[in-house]
Parts: structure tokens; C-alpha cells; sequence
């Protein structure tokens, strides 16, 4: 899997992703806060099936190697 999700892509998925659970652990919603480990799964792994359907890429790694 070759890099997709740029750096302020990657901590503004987590960040939406724990904002997710909270509203969901609030508001007593499983399945809402369910949902929110999917931003979190595609932040950490700097890698999104969409972005890559749609052929968009916001890592500005050309080698691909999650910016290392």
C-alpha cells in the first residue's frame, strides 16, 4: 500500500476519528463511535481506500515510504 494520506491529513482523520467516539460514548451511540475507528484505522495507516479510488494522493513522498 503506497502512501495516500499526507501528515495534516493523517492527525486531522485521528482527530476526527476520537471526536467521533466521544460523541458517540456521550450520546450512548455504538454504532457512532464505531464508525469513528475508521478515520482513526486510515490515519494510522496513512493509506485510504477512497482517496485511492479517486486517484488522490496527499503524500508528498514520491517513494511512497510513509515518509520516512
Amino acid at each position: 500500500m503506497e502512501c495516500n494520506v499526507g501528515l495534516v491529513e493523517q492527525k486531522a482523520r485521528v482527530l476526527a476519528g476520537l471526536a467521533l467516539i466521544g460523541v458517540g460514548a456521550y450520546y450512548n451511540s455504538k454504532p457512532l463511535a464505531a464508525v469513528g475507528l475508521v478515520p482513526i484505522l486510515t490515519g494510522m495507516l496513512r493509506w485510504c481506500p477512497v482517496n485511492a479510488a479517486i486517484g488522490y494522493n496527499s503524500c508528498h513522498s514520491k517513494t511512497g515510504n510513509y515518509g520516512r
